[in-house]
């Protein structure tokens, strides 16, 4: 009895320890689990853009941005990212058109010039349109109907707008062939994330919606076929959610050329829309955002969320991009806002 009463306490003991390392197995296992669980992307780090070849480029490029004193300093940002990564070569030229800034912003632009980047300022009367009488639209944002008028010496200039990086040189873009077209631009994804708004503009036979933030424009045929008119009649005739690229999609009509999404990199669509989904509209072969923003030519910050002052947390891709922002930004003097 005493042996068989030693064996079931032996058998309880073993028992014990089995129990208690099981319950300590478990335990390290919900802890390691947690842990990964815990284990949160972070975007803490400099974005490392995609080299570029800078042998045999030393062409001209015709830039034209559009500011008002809200936004002057985006567009200095935009000039000096451009400045920065352009190939020594290249030649640069830039036309500023401006509404309602002050003079200390006018020099402030001057100033970012070199020998191989020429800056003219081009004061602009307000826009005295129905869209902009009635709505909340930028006076400044419909100044892009005017380019070809304002820029009346040039057949050819790549707009862009000014809440943009220009992050690879130029060159490569402003090549693009446009005979016979009124622009290049590059397909938004909106084409299917707000569908019903751009079905109503009947762009179905076309089969895109290309966003108007960047466009290489060939002015001498816009003059030719007086497309300011056009776009004018449109604007003063129709109400729609996105103002003047509503008005660019609809009277370009046909004559566009796309454009591949590293020339107009827009940051606001990968918040929303999955990778996979966005690879496949663009036939891209992206693997992470890192690949997405490492090739771009021109990134667009195309959201109300801009870099500028923007509390942004770590773990969101957008704050790998605002530190990409302010590279550009900090070395810039302050601008003199003098009343």
């Amino acid at each position: 009895m005493k042996d068989k009463g030693m064996k079931w306490v032996i058998i309880a003991d073993v028992m014990a320890v089995v129990i208690v390392g099981l319950l300590l197995w478990a335990s390290y296992i919900e802890k390691e689990v947690q842990q990964q669980q815990n284990v949160v992307k972070t975007y803490d780090f400099d974005l490392q853009l995609t080299p570029q070849n800078c042998k045999g480029v030393d062409g001209t490029v015709n830039v034209a941005l559009i500011t008002d004193a809200n936004y002057m300093d985006f567009t200095r940002v935009a000039i000096n990212s451009a400045k920065q990564t352009k190939c020594p070569n290249s030649q640069y030229n830039f036309y500023v058109m401006t509404l309602d800034v002050y003079d200390s912003d006018i020099s402030a632009l001057k100033a970012m010039e070199t020998d191989k980047v020429k800056i003219t300022v081009l004061p602009q009367k307000a826009v005295d349109l129905f869209y902009i009488r009635d709505t909340h639209v930028s006076k400044a944002s419909l100044l892009k109907y005017y380019i070809a008028q304002a820029l009346s010496e040039l057949d050819k200039v790549l707009y862009v707008d000014s809440d943009v990086l220009i992050l690879h040189d130029l060159n490569a873009l402003y090549q693009t062939n446009i005979d016979g077209k009124y622009l290049a631009a590059v397909k938004d994804p909106s084409w299917f994330f707000e569908n019903t708004h751009v079905l109503e503009l009947n762009l179905e036979k076309r089969g895109f919606y290309f966003n108007a933030g960047v466009m290489l424009l060939n002015l001498q045929k816009i003059r030719e076929d007086n497309l300011l008119a056009k776009l004018e009649d449109y604007t003063n005739n129709n109400f729609r959610t996105y103002m003047d690229q509503d008005a660019f999609n609809v009277v370009a009509g046909n004559d566009v050329a796309l454009l591949p999404f590293k020339n107009n990199t827009m940051n606001f669509f990968f918040e929303h829309i999955d990778l996979p989904t966005m690879a496949k509209y663009y036939n891209e072969n992206w693997q992470n955002l890192e690949d997405v923003f490492a090739n771009a030519t021109i990134l667009h910050f195309a959201s109300s969320a801009k870099p500028l002052g923007t509390v942004v947390k770590k773990t969101d891709f957008f704050y790998m991009l605002q530190r990409l922002w302010y590279k550009y930004y900090q070395d810039l003097p302050p601008l003199e806002q003098i009343p």
